[in-house]
């Protein structure tokens, strides 16, 4: 498979692949590490469940938040200088966080992260786009695998790495992932921000993509799908407790359901291949996904295998998702205003969704009335699926 980048680039493509790759495998565990030890952190802080629910959203609120001015910085200080600046923000926010004492730390740490993720969520869809614009689909496909890995990592080992120091160590550890990432991503910075601004200004004045139905329908399904990714990374291993499942299994099933996720990452790019446009990879995805959840509903006894369900079709509606962002612009300019919009409607719809699960539980307990809820926004996905799969192209 070739991965070779557009002309012009001083470093090898096997490490402007690694770096990419890299970055994308800090974009998930620190989050995703949080869900199988949430009870510990409402026993350790006294939180309640609406209030973990909030702590939850905190990250996908700064996506959010952050997302809109993420384009703007990329310009202004080069995409290789934002990216870098975004990787020290995550170690000092993941280090933060872990911090002991009061629960202050772990709110402003949280908020950090969560600010730092969202410039790695926004730009990774432009640096794809510029360094290997024939190959999109595929490296996209790629970096959302090793991410995806990674993620499901994090949800595996967190409580048994709870277990043999505390949640603070579970969740503090992936900072030496971050780490990494940094060091194979400062040879980039050696002239890279020149080009990289030169481009961004140069579209500047592009297409008004917030006027654009084309853009929403990409930010809508963006949107619908990190609900579903965030309220069961974060609340699955409880809601599976509920049934009965301990704490440690909820936690693996978690790790298993993000297997099952990678599985698809690798296999979307081939389903989007499939008929004249990508309506059948963005309708099948979604569909598993109601099929998965209403199977947790109707026939828990299968857990194990509705958490696969669900999770090859989150794993392959991220990859559409993202996929879309560079297939729906003709340029990296545009591209990367399409995903900052994209993600700054779909995280602060999926950190509403988030707050809703806290206060839903709250409300009403034990059961599975938040999953019924969370099979109708995945149903909402699939009907927009129809109308954004359609080849079109957004001009910057």
């Amino acid at each position: 498979m070739n991965f070779a980048p557009e002309r012009g680039r001083v470093l090898p493509s096997w490490l402007l692949l690694l770096g990419i790759v890299l970055v994308a495998a800090n974009l998930r565990p620190v989050i995703t590490a949080v869900g199988p030890v949430l009870p510990l952190v409402g026993a350790d802080t006294g939180l309640s469940p609406s209030a973990l629910g909030t702590l939850a959203a905190v990250p996908v609120v700064a996506f959010g938040v952050v997302s809109p001015v993420v384009a703007t910085l990329g310009r202004r200080f080069g995409i290789e200088r934002t990216v870098a600046g975004a990787l020290v923000l995550l170690a000092v926010g993941t280090v933060v966080r872990s911090l002991p004492g009061s629960a202050a730390p772990l709110w402003i740490g949280t908020a950090l992260i969560g600010a730092a993720i969202a410039v790695g969520n926004v730009l990774l869809p432009a640096v794809v786009k510029k360094d290997f614009p024939l190959r999109l689909t595929t490296v996209t496909s790629v970096y959302i695998a090793v991410q995806t890995v990674f993620a499901a990592t994090a949800s595996g080992v967190a409580v048994p790495l709870a277990g043999a120091g505390s949640w603070r160590v579970a969740l503090g550890v992936w900072v030496v992932l971050v780490l990494a990432a940094l060091a194979v991503w400062l040879p980039r910075l050696r002239g890279g921000r020149g080009a990289t601004t030169a481009a961004g200004r140069a579209r500047t004045g592009g297409a008004p993509v917030w006027r654009s139905g084309l853009a929403w329908e990409v930010a809508v399904y963006m949107g619908l799908q990190s609900t579903v990714f965030y309220v069961l990374v974060n609340w699955l291993p409880t809601l599976e407790q509920d049934l009965g499942v301990g704490a440690a299994a909820a936690g693996w099933h978690l790790f298993l359901y993000q297997v099952a996720a990678i599985v698809s990452n690798l296999a979307t790019p081939a389903l989007m291949r499939v008929g004249p446009d990508q309506r059948v990879a963005s309708m099948v995805m979604p569909t598993l996904m109601v099929a998965g959840m209403l199977g947790l509903v109707v026939a828990p006894g299968l857990v194990q295998v509705w958490v696969v369900v669900v999770g090859l079709g989150s794993g392959g509606s991220f990859v559409v998702a993202l996929s879309l962002v560079g297939l729906r612009v003709a340029d990296p300019g545009t591209a990367s205003r399409l995903s900052s919009m994209a993600q700054t409607v779909g995280y602060l719809g999926a950190a509403a969704g988030l707050v809703l699960a806290g206060v839903l539980r709250d409300l009403t307990g034990p059961g599975p009335l938040l999953l019924v809820c969370l099979t109708v926004v995945a149903f909402v996905q699939l009907l927009v699926g129809w109308q954004v799969g359609r080849s079109r192209v957004l001009h910057g």
